[in-house]
């Protein structure tokens, strides 16, 4: 380092590639920067989990979350300000509560990988060699060796962390068995102080389930577990406003994730395979099959392989039914505050006003999804059609949760609703992806050179924090290499390779773990993609 000190900040590019060993800590530098003032460079750490019980370093997601969140607030404690731009800034990205995997910090046996961004120090664009080698010799390896002492002298936090994880992947594992798509525990918080807020309502009622939809979960890690089962099949939640049917709802959305103790909705549990579908008015459509939700357009509009570039709120809303099942979506979820009324039910008093309908809504279609192993939880104020469909109805009253089944069988007897036959879409090919110039992640956007507007990932409510986001920036980058595959067998893949290792998307600390459907998500709503029908 003090080879280069005073010379132009280019000369830090000789670090590149460069590894070190720091009393046990491997220091490797993966990426360097090429200004003060670009992203910060990307440092590679290696060390022992001696310290880690080898019973705790099975459930490896759990313990690199973490030591994640230790080791961020020891980089915090020993970031300075040595110079312009971003000189001196060590970080790694800020973990949501919920437990993924991350490319920040990874567990591989009895070994831990953290990569952090190391804001390489200048001055007038000068290299200076002395504060760089603290940065990198020292305060990393620092950091590293902290995070470690903290988690031996606070082992029972890491085992707490540990137990919580394990908890909600059996309770998700049992979900099948026990004819379920979501557990919500009795005892979680589950309204957030605010929208967008990770954390819960203080002094908020704790959820308690009613006592003919409790269900019992004997748990090998954690005993006795009690709290309301949301069955298979059709379930209305039903309720007045402000009184917690949406806070259930998202609750339910985000128990696809596993979240920290003391979360509130540590308790709370979904299958994987669980899609918030909701309007997006302009959104862009690729060839997808809506024909059972949108037919006799005027002019004879196919609506098969239905392309827009400019989709209304039912025509996206059917879209995105169609996309999620596609690639294996098991559950959707829909609040009416979000959707399309008219795909959700008719008023059959007022039909004999017009003549041609041009949409199902899903209260004619719901039994027929159910017939073929997809289940919906609709979250509703008190709709007839939909009622009558219901095969449970849960009322949110002072966010307390009723089961009203039977008072909604009797008040929906007269209706007749349920007799269309839904078909599953066909699985499509893509046909062209053209790639993204200079794709990035900005507040909650996808933005390119090449896309005329940006592309609101946050309409999908599963994804947590802006390592998923980044995640799904880098997939938008090699999508376009994907020419001729299907689509299903594409995000399949990918999931299957981040899981593996989430590092695979690139060097950046910013990757965290998604799911497929939320890679199909993006890529339905590419405006450079383009989809066909499968031949199959």
């Amino acid at each position: 380092m003090l080879r280069i000190d005073g010379r132009g900040y280019r000369s830090y590019r000789v670090l590149r590639g460069l590894c070190e060993d720091v009393s046990g800590v491997g220091v490797c530098v993966r990426r360097v920067q090429g200004d003060p003032f670009a992203p910060p460079s990307v440092v590679e750490a290696r060390f022992s989990l001696s310290v880690v019980p080898r019973s705790l370093l099975r459930y490896g997601v759990a313990v690199a979350d973490y030591l994640l969140r230790v080791l961020r607030d020891e980089l915090e404690a020993r970031r300075r300000r040595l110079g312009e731009g971003h000189s001196g800034f060590l970080g790694v990205p800020h973990p949501s509560p919920i437990i993924i995997r991350r490319s920040a910090l990874i567990v591989r046996g009895e070994m831990g990988v953290a990569r952090v961004w190391v804001g390489l120090p200048s001055r007038r664009r000068r290299v200076l060699g002395e504060e760089a080698r603290w940065l990198l010799l020292e305060a990393v390896p620092g950091a590293i060796r902290a995070t470690l002492r903290r988690a031996g002298e606070r082992l029972g936090d890491l085992e707490g962390h540990v137990r919580a994880w394990r908890l909600q992947e059996e309770l998700r594992s049992r979900l099948p068995r026990l004819g379920l798509v979501s557990f919500i525990g009795d005892g979680s918080i589950l309204p957030r102080r605010c929208g967008g807020c990770w954390d819960s309502l203080p002094g908020a009622v704790p959820f308690e389930s009613p006592p003919s939809l409790r269900v019992e979960v004997e748990t090998e890690c954690c005993g006795l577990v009690t709290g309301m089962g949301i069955k298979r099949g059709v379930t209305v939640i039903a309720g007045s406003a402000f009184h917690g049917k949406t806070t259930l709802l998202e609750a339910i959305a985000s128990g696809v994730w596993n979240h920290v103790p003391g979360d509130g909705r540590e308790r709370v549990v979904t299958i994987r395979s669980a899609m918030y579908v909701r309007a997006e008015d302009g959104r862009y459509i690729s060839c997808v099959d809506v024909d059972s939700f949108i037919h006799d357009l005027p002019g004879g509009r196919p609506t098969k392989c239905f392309s827009t570039s400019d989709a209304s709120g039912a025509t996206s809303v059917a879209a995105a039914i169609q996309e999620a099942v596609e690639v294996g979506a098991e559950l959707l979820l829909f609040d009416e505050d979000t959707s399309a009324t008219n795909m959700l039910y008719l008023d059959e008093r007022a039909k004999p006003l017009t003549r041609r309908h041009t949409v199902t809504p899903l209260a004619e279609l719901a039994r027929s999804m159910k017939e073929k192993g997809i289940s919906l939880v609709i979250v509703s104020t008190g709709s007839l059609p939909l009622l009558a469909v219901a095969d449970t109805v849960i009322v949110m009253e002072d966010y307390r949760a009723r089961d009203a089944t039977s008072d909604a069988k009797s008040l929906a007897k007269s209706i007749e609703q349920g007799k269309g036959a839904y078909k599953p879409p066909r699985k499509r090919i893509i046909k062209h992806v053209t790639g993204l110039v200079k794709p990035r992640a900005r507040a909650g956007m996808l933005t390119a050179k090449n896309l005329e507007a940006p592309l609101p990932l946050t309409n999908n409510i599963h994804l947590a924090e802006e390592s998923q986001l980044n995640a799904l920036v880098a997939i938008a980058a090699r999508i376009s290499k994907e020419k001729g595959r299907l689509l299903a067998e594409v995000v399949k893949e990918y999931e299957e390779r981040i899981i593996e290792d989430p590092s695979w998307l690139g060097e950046s600390p910013g990757l965290g773990e998604v799911r497929g459907l939320d890679i199909a998500f993006l890529a339905n709503r590419l405006p450079l993609a383009v989809m066909r029908p499968s031949r199959d």
